[in-house]
């Protein structure tokens, strides 16, 4: 089991170093290829919000602002790219090609961000997003539920400061659900590889803890073994109880299953998921 493609889309903006450094790491153990995305707006779409009031001239300025604009964060996004892929070593293509090491290699489509990222991801084995924080435009996020809602590719949501390799300790949280054991056969490829598997799962006071013994099982026949540790949330919000969790298991990746009907049970953004996406110092790896 490996990664052959993983999609990193791009913005232009701050966060698009931190995007590819974490593609790369994810790339680097499977030698597989990074699609940059950068999805130019289409300054059709906000037309219709001006009204008929407004004339032809102050539309055309506006579309002439938009695309200014618009080549700006595209020409910002490849010069991203070009240093990220000088840094990890990776040849940049002009299109997605097997080599025997990470390539990387830049499209650009225009459309809704997050209409297209959604599209775009279906035929891929992971999505890669910069950190997400409360007070981020709507866009991003939206984009973020898209593809983690609607393509049913796994996202891995990388940290402030992405580290330089990915997976050496990773910590899978098991709530005994479908989504949890989805999260668990989409991230074999990194579990495979991983120096330190550790399960884990949170209880509420008197609550049975979820088993992890099936799960526990299932590694082994891939050969993987693994440690296994039961945590009591206390009074603590579950969101921070499985953040404490991840700490606790010292780990570099933290496995979710996204928004399952236990932990994580809430609609995108609701008070457990809000507070993981939000508040995580370390890269997730979610699964719807």
């Amino acid at each position: 089991m490996s990664f052959a493609k993983i999609l990193a889309p791009l913005t232009g903006g701050t966060r698009d170093a931190a995007v590819l450094t974490s593609a790369f790491a994810a790339a680097r153990p499977f030698g597989a290829h990074v699609v940059a995305l950068f999805v130019r707006p289409d300054p059709a779409e906000a037309m219709p919000f001006f009204g008929e009031g407004v004339s032809g001239a102050v539309l055309q300025e506006i579309v002439d602002v938009a695309k200014e604009a618009s080549d700006k964060a595209s020409k910002a996004a490849e010069a991203t790219l070009k240093a990220a892929a000088a840094t990890a070593e990776a040849e940049v293509l002009s299109r997605p090609a097997k080599r025997d090491a990470v390539t990387a290699s830049l499209r650009e489509v225009q459309g809704n961000f997050a209409g297209q990222l959604a599209q775009e991801s279906r035929l891929c084995d992971l999505v890669v997003f910069g950190p997400l924080r409360e007070g981020d435009k709507p866009g991003l996020t939206e984009a973020f539920e898209a593809v983690l809602l609607e393509s049913g590719r796994p996202v891995l949501l990388t940290a402030q400061a992405p580290p330089a390799s990915l997976g050496r300790c990773v910590a899978v949280g098991c709530d005994g659900s479908v989504a949890s054991a989805h999260a668990v056969t989409a991230a074999l490829p990194f579990l495979k590889r991983a120096e330190h598997v550790e399960l884990f799962t949170v209880r509420r006071g008197d609550s049975d803890p979820a088993v992890c013994g099936e799960v526990r099982a299932y590694l082994a026949l891939h050969g993987i073994a693994c440690s296994e540790r039961v945590l009591d949330a206390g009074q603590r919000p579950m969101g921070e109880a499985v953040l404490d969790a991840a700490v606790q298991c010292r780990a570099d990746l933290l496995v979710l299953g996204g928004y399952a009907q236990s932990w994580l049970r809430q609609t995108f953004f609701g008070s457990v998921t809000k507070h993981v996406v939000s508040h995580a110092n370390l890269p997730l790896f979610l699964v719807h």
